[in-house]
């Protein structure tokens, strides 16, 4: 037995492994399970405690197109009046991935009927993660105003989705991908499904078709034809998958409820929805039947129903109180004004070595990719001595001086009340139609008061700024998204493979709980903060009063019984300011 002559060599075996396909290793192309081991990263997160990143998520977060998101605040110049809000799209990026692979992973476990494949599981985790990589400088700011103000029209999700082709090309992340999402063309369908989770609205046709009178078989027919021709990813058995990434149905996504918890966090702003509201809500979670259509949607227990309103009334209460602050929205005007300027001066190299500047790079993805918040520091570092340049960087040093303006009034109104003004619509340029016919009513309103007070021209030369802010639910102004939202009564059962039938909240619990109008304008004048100060204070009242009287005057708001004519305004007594004077005097 000491002799061991008899064992055979194994060099055979290597070399007929070395030889073995990766087909013949791992069998049918999309057959891997997955996740199927240990995670490879756990990344530590203020908001869940950790991410578990698995094998191989991790193989894109390390691609230079992704780690660009380290260089874009979440919260674009939030964080210039909300010092804490520095957090960027990589962090909310990651989040957002953490709750889709988690959902996805609540629903395979739950309910394994649906057939939830590793492909399926993989491609919703991929599109969290990448569904923001397409934001340029300054987040929406740069697909929002400074897209308009440079005549140009485009949105991010639209280079998102040329991110992930460019991302999901590259020979090393197919290498690791196509044993879960196969090769040749099922790779390339698996990456399309990915860019439909994040870009595609597949569920618009529910708001041109009365379901309720047409036939079952009609119906069945009706939502199998528009499917085909919206969807290619995946079949309606696959719908709800849909739903989890960027939900354009009712705003119900992981991306909302991760920048929500984020944002809230960082600004030190409390909201309804909360990290209490999402445990409850992932405990709750089955895919439903569609009463109307019959589709597969993500669904949620009754009880439920106050965490998911809070979903809405919390992203209301963010962009009142934080993302369109006042002082944000007057900063966001400098920076555009600043990139405006410099827009042409700024030069990025984009495919085949052409140059493009800051307002052309949206023609060429590779120029895209070059963008980032740092495009504020390139003004500020530039040595060209080009007029542009250098009122670009007075513009930014004014925002780093906080020579912002003040607010000097507000109103608020119902988008409904646009239609009563000359078929002003309600959207978003019917409320900028709005901001200018309150600005141009209150010139007229100033100069007769200038004129009837005696002032010397003093109202009609003060410089002031109409402004607005748009503070919505998520969908249009008269629709609150629970409204959208599919629940489930009673306890959760799948017993016999098919999905539970859904319902709606009823009209009593609308009437009841929601307002009547989801969204609201406002209206609001900013100006020079020397006329916040003791000595202009009669200014500062007669620019808030005309505002009013413009609102009013224009029908946007109801005339008050109590608005003073103008050749009494203002009152003494009508600011802070006025009335210390007023009881100094008296002394």
């Amino acid at each position: 037995m000491g002799n061991c002559d008899w064992i055979p060599s194994i060099e055979p075996f290597r070399k007929k492994f070395q030889e073995t396909s990766l087909d013949e290793v791992d069998g049918p192309s999309t057959s891997m399970s997955w996740p199927n081991h240990a995670p490879k990263h756990i990344i530590s997160d203020v908001v869940y405690g950790s991410v578990k990143v698995p094998s191989p998520i991790d193989k894109i977060i390390d691609t230079v197109e992704f780690q660009r998101l380290r260089n874009l605040k979440q919260t674009g110049l939030v964080y210039r009046v909300y010092p804490n809000c520095e957090h960027s799209r990589f962090v909310h990026s990651l989040g957002t991935f953490s709750l889709a692979h988690n959902l996805v992973d609540k629903l395979r476990h739950n309910q394994p009927s649906l057939d939830i494949t590793s492909a399926d599981h993989c491609c919703v985790s991929v599109a969290a993660l990448l569904h923001d990589v397409g934001h340029g400088p300054f987040s929406h700011l740069f697909d929002g105003e400074y897209a308009k103000r440079s005549g140009r029209s485009f949105k991010h999700e639209e280079m998102s989705v040329k991110t992930i082709h460019k991302i999901m090309q590259k020979g090393e992340i197919r290498k690791f991908f196509e044993p879960i999402l196969g090769r040749g063309t099922e790779y390339d369908e698996n990456v399309h499904f990915i860019t439909e989770l994040i870009s595609m609205k597949p569920f618009e046709f529910q708001q041109i078709v009365n379901f309720s009178s047409i036939s079952e078989g009609e119906r069945e027919e009706t939502v199998a034809k528009e499917w085909k021709s919206l969807v290619t990813g995946r079949g309606p058995e696959k719908s709800f998958l849909y739903d989890i990434v960027s939900n354009s149905d009712n705003g119900h996504d992981v991306d909302k409820m991760d920048y929500l918890l984020r944002d809230s966090k960082a600004s030190g702003f409390a909201i309804g929805f909360s990290e209490t509201s999402l445990a409850r809500l992932f405990d709750h979670v089955r895919v439903v039947i569609d009463p109307n259509t019959g589709l597969r949607r993500i669904g949620y227990s009754l009880k439920c129903t106050g965490e998911i309103k809070s979903i809405g009334d919390s992203r209301q209460e963010l962009h009142s109180k934080v993302y369109q602050h006042r002082a944000v929205r007057f900063i966001e005007t400098l920076m555009v004004d600043a990139l405006f300027e410099a827009g042409p001066l700024l030069k990025y190299e984009g495919s085949n070595g052409r140059m493009y500047s800051l307002g052309e790079v949206t023609e060429d993805i590779e120029a895209y990719l070059k963008t980032s918040d740092f495009v504020e520091q390139e003004i500020l570092n530039s040595s060209s001595t080009d007029p542009r340049m250098i009122k670009a960087k007075s513009l930014l040093v004014k925002i780093q001086r906080r020579e912002i303006g003040s607010k000097l009034g507000c109103f608020e109104m119902s988008p409904t009340n646009a239609t009563q003004a000359n078929g002003i619509d309600n959207n978003e340029m019917g409320v900028s139609e709005v901001e200018k016919k309150v600005a141009i009513k209150m010139k007229e309103i100033l100069k007769e008061i200038d004129d009837n007070k005696g002032l010397g021209g003093k109202l009609t030369n003060v410089n002031f700024r109409v402004m607005h802010s748009v503070l919505g639910r998520g969908l249009d102004e008269k629709t609150h998204p629970i409204e959208k939202q599919i629940f489930y009564e009673g306890k959760p059962k799948d017993n016999d493979g098919v999905p539970m039938m859904g319902c709606y909240v009823d009209e009593d619990y609308v009437l009841n709980n929601c307002p009547r109008m989801a969204t609201k304008w406002e209206i609001f004048v900013m100006g020079d903060r020397s006329l916040k100060e003791e000595e202009n204070a009669d200014l500062a009242c007669y620019i808030k009063q005309a505002l009013r009287l413009a609102g009013e005057s224009e029908k946007f708001l109801t005339p008050r019984k109590r608005s003073p004519p103008l050749d009494e305004m203002p009152d003494p007594t009508c600011s802070v300011a006025a009335k210390r004077r007023l009881f100094s005097d008296a002394r």
